[in-house]
């Protein structure tokens, strides 16, 4: 993907000195604020065999990336409208290649956060583009990494605890290091594509990873799409790009169980057949979700077993992947 660093900059200096926007929904442009972290509970790929598959995934904090490398993925297509994310996506990266496990948290997560003086360690594995980029940043931000961590660009998720509990290649140092020595090796791509485009293009993947999306695209209170619509387009749009037996992530659903009450979801109305075949629930056959313990969306909140999120899959007929 090439990289218009002249535009970045001049879009996201823009973004930055806005005085007037939403604290409650994020703006999805094409050079605008990016997850440092996901808020979802990644452990759930550990659950769908991802070993020397081709995934489709969001781009969004890089997680979900960086977990695909830790669960063998052989190639890894990154997609997203908000550019932003490639360049935080390369940073994350070059941290990983440049730093140990314990730096690693360090620089993101440390009272000073992305210190100066750590940056300029990891410049070396930086793109070019990417470099000239956060160089300038850096600059904006008159080297203050702190600053820059704080601001709009980098959006703040869960605290570090919560974080390397939802994410499995940040479990432990052998963890890390797996997915460390793993990245060289992963074939990585990235475009800057709508959700909606996908499936008109040729090249087939075994899974698709479509995170959070569907919640701004049906569920958000300013969303424009039908629950049926969004549907339609899995079914017979997104799949055409899907490998016969492979999968696509529908939906994640935050707190899908508070105890011993189940919450409401489009997918859950729309499939009232349910039956259990090894502990998956499905869903009108083509259809099932896979619950886990859930990931708290504030910081300094205990996860707990009493809070269940989950995930919806739809699985592409002709044979069993999973």
């Amino acid at each position: 993907m090439e990289l218009n660093v002249k535009e970045a900059l001049e879009q996201t200096v823009e973004y930055l000195n806005q005085t007037c926007y939403s604290l409650v929904r994020p703006e999805f442009t094409k050079y605008s604020g990016v997850y440092s972290f996901s808020t979802e509970n990644l452990s759930y790929l550990e659950k769908i065999n991802l070993e020397g598959k081709d995934v489709l995934t969001v781009t969004g904090s890089f997680d979900q990336a960086f977990n695909l490398v830790f669960e063998g993925a052989r190639k890894i297509c990154n997609f997203d409208t908000n550019v932003n994310t490639v360049f935080f996506a390369h940073l994350k990266m070059a941290a990983m290649k440049a730093f140990s496990y314990q730096e690693y948290l360090n620089f993101f997560f440390g009272e000073n956060k992305m210190p100066y003086e750590m940056y300029q360690r990891l410049l070396f594995f930086l793109p070019e583009a990417v470099g000239t980029y956060w160089n300038h940043m850096y600059e904006l931000f008159s080297n203050d990494g702190n600053a820059l961590m704080n601001s709009r660009l980098l959006e703040k998720t869960s605290d570090i605890k919560n974080t390397i509990l939802g994410n499995p290649y940040l479990y432990s140092e052998e963890n890390y290091e797996r997915t460390r020595s793993r990245l060289n090796e992963v074939e990585m791509e990235f475009t800057e594509k709508n959700v909606l485009e996908i499936g008109e293009g040729s090249e087939l993947y075994d899974a698709m990873l479509f995170s959070n999306i569907e919640s701004y695209l049906v569920s958000d209170y300013f969303s424009e799409m039908s629950e049926q619509a969004y549907i339609d387009f899995i079914e017979n749009k997104a799949s055409n790009q899907l490998k016969e037996g492979g999968v696509i992530q529908v939906a994640y659903q935050y707190g899908y169980k508070t105890k011993i009450k189940a919450t409401g979801n489009f997918l859950q109305r729309l499939f009232r057949t349910k039956f259990k075949i090894q502990g998956l629930d499905y869903l009108d056959q083509k259809y099932r979700t896979v619950t886990f313990v859930g990931l708290p969306l504030l910081r300094n909140v205990e996860m707990t077993k009493d809070v269940q999120d989950c995930i919806y899959l739809y699985e592409k007929p002709k044979g069993k992947w999973m």
